[in-house]
Formats: C-alpha cells, sequence, structure tokens
C-alpha cells in the first residue's frame, strides 16, 4: 500500500526497492536523535508513541507542562530536523511530511502562545525566543522579544530584532510586517529609554501636541478632495495610536506643538501626497516626504511614512528637552547647523568655535559633539592643500564617542564614529558603526548615502552597491552635496559613467567633485573632457588653497588623492594614477 502510495507507477521490484532505501534512511536519520521506535509494516511507517496521543499532540503537551525546560523542545527540534532531513524520497511523501511538519508546528505553535501571554516574564520569554526558532515570521512572538528588550533598555537590539523579522519575510514572503509590530519599530525608535521608565506607572503624559491637518483644499474639489480627506484622516488615525504624544483635535485654541499637513497634488494623472512637519513657534519646517500614487498600495506606503514621521519627531523630542534645559545653548547648537550646511571656510570655522562653546557648557550634549567630530573629520577637504593632522583625527574621535555615550540610539553619532574609525585606520569598527547607523534609520537617505561611501572607501564594494541601490530610489530625500557622496561611491564600484552623470550635477558643491569628475570622464574613454575637466578643477581648487606652495596640477592632485580614508593604498595610487595621466596626456 505504502509503495503504491509513495512510488506509484515506478514498478513493483522498484517500489519495494525504493521502500526499503526510505526505511534506511529514517532509521539512519532518527539513531540516537529522538528515544522513540520505529515501526515498519506492510502500510505502516511511524514511531512507537507511550499512549494513542498523535506525536505533534503529545510534543505540544509536553512543552505545556514543563514551560522553560529546554530538553522538552530539543524534543521539538530534533522531531522538525528529522522531517526536514527526510525530504526527497518522493514527491509525495515530501507532501506528507510538510503537512506533518505545519501540524507540529500549528499545535506546538499555539502552547507557545499561550504560554506568551499567561506566564510571567522569564517563561514567556523563553517561549517567544523558541517560537521565533521554529519560525522566524512569528510576529506575536517578535513583537513580545522586541518590547521585553525595550523594557530592559536594549533598544538597539529591540530595533535588530525587528530588522531580523522583516528581512526574513521580505526574502521568504515577499511582505512587511504587520501595522502593529511597525508601530511598535516607532514607538521605539521614538522613545528608547521612556517605555522601560513607564512600564508599571500606565501610560506617561504625552511628551508632545500634534494636529493633523489638510493644508488646503486641492483644485479638484469633487475627487481629490475626497480622497485628500480620507488620507488625511487615516494618516491621523495611525498616528493616535502612540502614547508617545497626543492628537490634537483641529478645532482646539492652544497651537500644537508639532503640526503635521497633508496636501494633495495631481499632475495630469499622477497624485502626489506631500506631509510636512511644521513647529507652531517659531514657524519652521521639521521634516517633509512627497509620497507617490498614495491611492495605490496606501497601506504599505503610511506603514512607513508613519516609521519616518516617528524618525522625525524623535529628534524634535530630543532637541526640544536640551532647548528647555538651556535656550543659549540650543540656539548656538541650531546656528552652528546652518554654517555647516554652507560647505565654506569661513562658515566652518565659526561653526567649529560655536560647538566648542556648546560642548563646554553642555557636555552630556551629544549632537554637538556628534557635529564637531563631523566638521573636524573633513576639515582638510574644506581646506583644499591641507592634511588631515593626528591632532584633528584624535579630537574627533574623542567628540565621537562622547556622542555615542551620550545617546546610543543617535544615528548620527553612530555615523560619525564610523568616519573617525575610518580615518584611523580601523575599517572593522568603522563598518561596524555604519551599520549600527543604518539599524537606527535605514531609510534616512544622509545615512544611506555615507554609509554607501564609508563601505566603499572600505573596499567593501558589495555592501557599498546594495546601499547605492537603496539611497537612489529616495531622490527626493536628497540634499544636493549627498550626491557626491553617490559620485564618489559609484567611482569606487566601479560605476564610471554613473560618476561622470552626477558630478556633472554637483559641479561645484564640494571641493573634491573636480577630482573624481576628471578621473571618471578618463576611465570612460573622454581623454579630452577629461582634460579640460581637470584645468577647470585645478582653477577652482587655486582659489580655495590653503596649502603651502603654488597650487599647480601637480599639487591639487596630490591633495586630492590624500583626502579620503581609502582601506587600499593600491587604489589611492590608481586613483592618483588616473589623474596625473589625465594632466599628462598629450
Amino acid at each position: 500500500m505504502i509503495t503504491q502510495l509513495l512510488w506509484d507507477g515506478a514498478g513493483e521490484t522498484k517500489a519495494a526497492n525504493s521502500f526499503r532505501q526510505a526505511v534506511r534512511q529514517i532509521r539512519l536519520e532518527s539513531e540516537n536523535v529522538i528515544a522513540l521506535t520505529l515501526i515498519t509494516r506492510s502500510s505502516t511507517i511511524g514511531f512507537e508513541m507511550p499512549d494513542d496521543r498523535p506525536i505533534e499532540v503529545a510534543l505540544a503537551t509536553q512543552i505545556g507542562s514543563s514551560v522553560g525546560d529546554s530538553d522538552a523542545f530539543q524534543d521539538v527540534r530534533e522531531y522538525i530536523s528529522i522531517l526536514d532531513a527526510l525530504l526527497g524520497v518522493s514527491t509525495p511523501f515530501d507532501s506528507w511530511l510538510a503537512f506533518a511538519r505545519a501540524q507540529t508546528l500549528k499545535k506546538v505553535q499555539e502552547v507557545m502562545d499561550a504560554i506568551i501571554v499567561d506566564s510571567d516574564n522569564q517563561a514567556a520569554r523563553w517561549a517567544a525566543q523558541c517560537s521565533l526558532e521554529l519560525e522566524p515570521s512569528n510576529e506575536t512572538a517578535a513583537r513580545f522579544i522586541m518590547r521585553d528588550l525595550w523594557q530592559s533598555g536594549s533598544a538597539t537590539r529591540a530595533i535588530a530584532t525587528y530588522n531580523e523579522l522583516y528581512a526574513y519575510l521580505d526574502q521568504f514572503f515577499d511582505q512587511e510586517p504587520d501595522a502593529e509590530t511597525i508601530d511598535l519599530l516607532a514607538a521605539i525608535k521614538l522613545d528608547p529609554e521612556g517605555q522601560r521608565s513607564n512600564m508599571d506607572r500606565g501610560p506617561a503624559k504625552p511628551r508632545i501636541t500634534l494636529e493633523v491637518v489638510e493644508e488646503e483644499e486641492p483644485p479638484n474639489k469633487s475627487h481629490d478632495a475626497s480622497l485628500q480627506a480620507v488620507l488625511t484622516s487615516d494618516l491621523r488615525m495611525r498616528l493616535g495610536r502612540f502614547r508617545e504624544w497626543e492628537i490634537q483635535p483641529n478645532d482646539t485654541a492652544t497651537a500644537p506643538f508639532l503640526s503635521i499637513k497633508c496636501r494633495l497634488h495631481s499632475i495630469e494623472d499622477a497624485r502626489y501626497l506631500s506631509v510636512d512637519v511644521h513647529r507652531s513657534s517659531p514657524r519652521t519646517v521639521v521634516w517633509s516626504e512627497m509620497i507617490e500614487s498614495p491611492n495605490i498600495d496606501w497601506t504599505r506606503k503610511v506603514r512607513m511614512l508613519v516609521v519616518n514621521i516617528a524618525n522625525a519627531l524623535s529628534v524634535v523630542v530630543s532637541h526640544r528637552k536640551h532647548h528647555d534645559t538651556n535656550a543659549s545653548v540650543y540656539d548656538k547648537w541650531l546656528e552652528s547647523q546652518t554654517l555647516i550646511g554652507t560647505w565654506q571656510l569661513q562658515d566652518e570655522e565659526e561653526a567649529i568655535r560655536l560647538l566648542h562653546e556648546v560642548t563646554i557648557a553642555a557636555p552630556d550634549f551629544g549632537p554637538a559633539h556628534a557635529e564637531l567630530a563631523g566638521v573636524l573629520n573633513v576639515r582638510h577637504i574644506l581646506r583644499p592643500g591641507t592634511r588631515h593632522t593626528e591632532d584633528a583625527m584624535l579630537s574627533a574621535l574623542d567628540h565621537a564617542l562622547e556622542a555615542v555615550a551620550s545617546d546610543p540610539m543617535d544615528t548620527r553619532a553612530h555615523r560619525v564614529l564610523a568616519w573617525c574609525y575610518c580615518h584611523s585606520g580601523k575599517f572593522d569598527m568603522a563598518e561596524f558603526h555604519f551599520e549600527q547607523s543604518l539599524l537606527l534609520n535605514s531609510q534616512n537617505a544622509m545615512t544611506l548615502a555615507s554609509a554607501a561611501l564609508g563601505f566603499a572607501f572600505s573596499g567593501n564594494m558589495l555592501r557599498a552597491q546594495e546601499l547605492i541601490v537603496e539611497v537612489e530610489q529616495l531622490p527626493r530625500a536628497m540634499e544636493p552635496f549627498q550626491l557626491i557622496y553617490l559620485a564618489a561611491s559609484n567611482f569606487l564600484c566601479g560605476n564610471h559613467a554613473v560618476a561622470v552623470e552626477q558630478c556633472a550635477q554637483g559641479q561645484g558643491l564640494m571641493s573634491t567633485v573636480g577630482g573624481w569628475h576628471a578621473a571618471a570622464l578618463m576611465l570612460t574613454g573622454q581623454p579630452e573632457a577629461a582634460r579640460e575637466r581637470l584645468d577647470s578643477y585645478v582653477v577652482e581648487i587655486a582659489g580655495q588653497w590653503c596649502g603651502q606652495g603654488a597650487p599647480n596640477a601637480k599639487a591639487v592632485i596630490d591633495w586630492f588623492a590624500s583626502c579620503f580614508p581609502l582601506r587600499s593604498e593600491a587604489v589611492r595610487e590608481e586613483l592618483h594614477a588616473t589623474l596625473l595621466s589625465v594632466y599628462t596626456q598629450n
């Protein structure tokens, strides 16, 4: 009967031989693994149980009566491994194995879920960890572990748990986590410490008040106005789930701390929803995003929108806390941000002065330490002709370490520390902190572009290329100078034609653009254009020269090639040689 079922059409002799081989394989796989006797009869292959219960029921019952017992779970693990090892005997048998595996996981998971809900933390933690081992897509278990890590002060590990879940769902099911899981992630990113301090005292008092409103009615009042109202209402409802803030009614007399404004734009047949986060006083835009085709796949898009808003608000909440403590320090911090963004030498000097004052007045204000370290890392780039000094490297590293110690959840702090390690030649440490920055905020264009370049400098071209693809999918979120990060990354990854295009778009944005541009033109078979670009670059840099001696072409090339913390000196020498070949060509 079994031979007919599993090897139908194979011939009686061949089927019988296949049956004997299958029995032998089962014996070998189960020997010394599970303490049950294998029974083989003319119509049976199975394990002898102490009672008449199916094996999946027995295993689930054993888990329920032995909570926290590693041996009980080991029996489940070994039985599942046997089922997996037996795959390949025949197609019908594989189908039965898949069914048996699913039934076992279902029965065991029902017991595990009950333990997670009804047991103390230690037992629930054990059940959640076992559940995720058996089925990495189990979101109930993943959320429990995320909350447990969050409440114990390990927000970074909680976020890592989410990232592992997301990667598994994306790879094997091509889907995203549930809204509840995404909401939990956003709450953790918003307030990594708050849940631990408030877990036993009920809901905390909202830290900030928000309003979610339509900015104005769209021109097409019949359809677009209705769609805009629906999208705004849905976003308001989703943000209202968070206890970290309070959604304020639109007709409240008191102005909210932040206002989230939605507006639907129509361009021919295309629709875009702009979402802007405004601070009421002073009137400033904190963050904004443009969503393409919000009427299509809105659920997925709004989930990421909620996460991005939470990321933006976490910065605002942090800044407000420091602002309330010392307004003058906060004002200096804001002014330094404006100056740093210009990439001008005189502004950089003033920004350094202000940041030094802030770090002295408020030594625990991590963002100032991070910004100061960042400025020190690029001083030699803002001063063409100079080199990155040992003193600047050490000072930048000290401030970056202070920034991470002050706020381990600050993406910027980890990113800057990664660059400090690059300049110090500690590239393994650099890659670790680049990954940390991505772990904390993988949706930020600056983080993606910076990490892409960091991995390219470190020689990890595969990871750099992955990040290039990700950041190029977020064009609207990019700052102009981030384009140069991508151009350099593409150059080092061998994407020279792309680097040419990006350098052309970013001409004049940074003091290093011309060098990358000329080298990329040369490597794409355009020697005349490369020489013309190099000549214009030398003229451009001569006006900013801070080095000793005349800023001739060779001096500029020497300085350019020395600017970057490249892991491989061979790469640096090749870059230098490429530019020299541009200069010396006939």
